[in-house]
């Protein structure tokens, strides 16, 4: 998708405007597109008349493979999803697969989120305080506020 159709459907996506926005990205989904997959998987068209369940279903396969095409902001949120258990029980394997994926891709956030879980053994990770601190200072040198937050407690307590 080209960068100027992303940003049109970034703005159509954050004015609310879903029917012009599924209208614009129905050529890319059709062509299977990463990006298109993943901002599809956010919205659900009230034409369709789509049960909750269903939406959830079709997000996470979008997701999927819009994180597989190289969508680092998919992956993030696949990382996220399983952490969390929203859509499915929580799996800490899963979501440290989808956040070094999204890692890998240049997510910068990620580098913090999974940093801290790393850091504190925290939501089912496993503890690994060099390795979480290495990614919550790369993060914070990334410009993430929250990573340069966490570092100064951290070495506060030091």
């Amino acid at each position: 998708m080209e960068n100027q159709i992303k940003v049109n459907a970034e703005k159509l996506l954050e004015d609310g405007e879903l029917d012009a926005l599924y209208e614009l990205l129905s050529p890319y989904l059709e062509k299977d597109d990463p990006y298109a997959q993943f901002l599809y998987s956010s919205f659900s068209l009230e034409s369709t008349n789509e049960m909750e369940e269903e939406f959830e279903e079709r997000s996470m396969r979008l997701l999927i493979k819009a994180s597989e095409g190289g969508v680092a902001e998919a992956s993030y949120r696949l990382g996220v999803i399983y952490l969390y258990g929203d859509f499915v029980d929580t799996n800490s394997t899963s979501s440290s697969e989808y956040f070094e994926r999204a890692i890998k891709q240049g997510h910068s956030h990620s580098k913090f989120t999974y940093g801290f879980s790393l850091y504190y053994g925290s939501s089912g990770v496993s503890q690994d305080k060099t390795r979480g601190l290495m990614l919550l200072e790369e993060a914070a040198k990334e410009g993430i506020s929250l990573a340069a937050e966490e570092l100064k407690i951290i070495y506060s307590k030091r």
